[in-house]
């Protein structure tokens, strides 16, 4: 899916390269190097060197080396520095010239020479100078879209995303379209976490070419990684309906479905913190005690009239009774406060209703699922993520069903627990043909452990 951006040099180096051994490529290159000598002897001689129009021959001269010939890596550079000298040197002078100076320091040939020792630098794997010498030839040519391109991509491979991301938007600036450079700067932002800025790159490049593929689901990547799973849906539901997308945004329903059940469950948390039904249960309890305790306390007393003999045993056993009563009736008033606390803690009917819509949302958020997965298996019945994503889903919803029934007490359980119970094991059932079709499609440990633990759960609904 992600693209890379190559160099075509191939055009930039043909004669060199296949005429470097040739005599006359030698003898045309000793006549440029000649002629730099010759130059650098004027910018030697005290009566020319006050000039620019020597400083201008040096200039030339280092240019049409580094153009043509291999033998000074730093020509372009010592061309140009010898401009900025016969700027210096006209500037002293008056002026008159200084048109021929500019002229020479934004010529097509200076900038050709910044940009084929670039690319031999850039050969040669040496990027530090390659990225210098293409930026020297972009600020020279800033209009030029060729040069901006080959410094963004030195300077990425350097890893200076600033840099680089600054040429890429020069090069798209001025008109370039190389998809790859849209895919690189989006993958330069995504680094960064500037993930609206890298969507909005994929997005403006998908205006340049509505067909790619690559970029749309590029795009579903970053959104990934942000974490906003929304806008991947979003952008997948406006994409092709074929099988792959299909699974894809079966998947990201799937991951949505997650979270929602995460945040139903601390719904059902904080409603289960105010619920009092336990602490009910609880006082109940005690005050059966504590009604025992209280006729026993009252047929102490009966005693202790009727056998004055028995007196001492009886007002022991009375003094121990009443602090087992008085124990009871402070553990009653512990749970009553217990209660108003949590009675007054939250509203306990805006919880439950929110709980009910929740369930609501993720219910249909699940059916949403299920019918994706099974509309990209209508089309390609053989997906194995498709058929053990949809197996997991029914395995995972029984799972949720079954733990109700686990957390209920015995009377309960009496009562309701059966038919729940049969739920659960009904959805167990739904997820066994899913693992074994994933099993049809090819061996894996982990189906075959699923499908034994789940043979198993079935085997104990019978």
């Amino acid at each position: 899916m992600k693209k890379t951006i190559t160099i075509a040099f191939s055009l930039f180096l043909g004669s060199i390269v296949t005429n470097a051994q040739d005599a006359i490529q030698q003898l045309e290159c000793k006549g440029y190097q000649d002629a730099v000598t010759k130059a650098l002897k004027d910018t030697e001689n005290p009566k020319k060197n006050t000039k620019s129009a020597a400083w201008l021959k040096l200039g030339t001269s280092y240019q049409d080396l580094a153009m043509r010939c291999y033998s000074d890596s730093n020509a372009a550079d010592k061309a140009y520095n010898a401009f900025l000298k016969a700027q210096d040197v006209e500037k002293a002078a008056g002026g008159k010239k200084m048109k021929d100076v500019e002229a020479a320091m934004t010529s097509k040939e200076i900038y050709s020479s910044f940009l084929q020792q670039g690319v031999n630098y850039y050969n040669a794997k040496n990027n530090t100078k390659a990225s210098k010498l293409f930026g020297m030839a972009s600020s020279i040519n800033k209009k030029d879209t060729l040069s901006a391109l080959y410094a963004g991509i030195s300077y990425q491979a350097l890893g200076d995303n600033l840099k680089a991301s600054d040429y890429f938007s020069s090069y798209m600036n001025g008109g370039g379209k190389d998809i790859s450079v849209y895919f690189a700067m989006s993958q330069l932002l995504k680094s960064e976490k500037k993930y609206a800025e890298a969507i909005a790159m994929l997005k403006k490049a998908s205006t340049i070419y509505p067909n790619d593929k690559d970029l749309k689901n590029e795009v579903v990547n970053i959104y990934l990684a942000s974490n906003n799973i929304d806008g991947a849906i979003s952008d997948l539901e406006k994409m092709e309906s074929n099988a792959e997308n299909l699974a894809n945004l079966g998947l990201l329903y799937d991951s949505k479905n997650q979270d929602l059940q995460q945040d139903l469950n601390k719904s059902k948390e904080a409603l289960e913190k105010l619920n009092t039904a336990d602490i009910d249960k609880k006082i109940t309890s005690e005050n059966d005690k504590l009604g025992a305790f209280e006729s026993e306390i009252g047929n102490l007393n009966s005693k202790l009239k009727k056998e004055p003999k028995t007196a001492a045993a009886t007002k022991k056993r009375i003094s121990e009774v009443t602090a087992q009563r008085d124990a009871i009736q402070m553990t009653i008033k512990k749970l009553n406060e217990d209660k108003a606390s949590r009675s007054g803690n939250g509203n306990v009917e805006s919880l439950k209703a929110d709980v009910i819509k929740k369930e609501a949302v993720l219910n249909a958020s699940v059916d949403k699922t299920v019918g994706t997965y099974k509309k990209a298996l209508a089309l390609q019945p053989n997906n194995y993520d498709v058929n053990f994503n949809l197996a997991v889903m029914y395995f995972n919803q029984a799972v949720e069903i079954k733990r109700v029934v686990d957390a209920m007490d015995i009377k309960t359980f009496q009562s309701e627990g059966k038919a729940i119970e049969q739920k659960a094991c009904a959805k167990f059932n739904e997820a066994k043909p899913y693992f074994e079709k994933c099993k049809s499609i090819k061996a894996d440990e982990v189906v075959d452990e699923n499908l034994k633990n789940l043979n198993r759960i079935i085997e104990s609904c019978k």
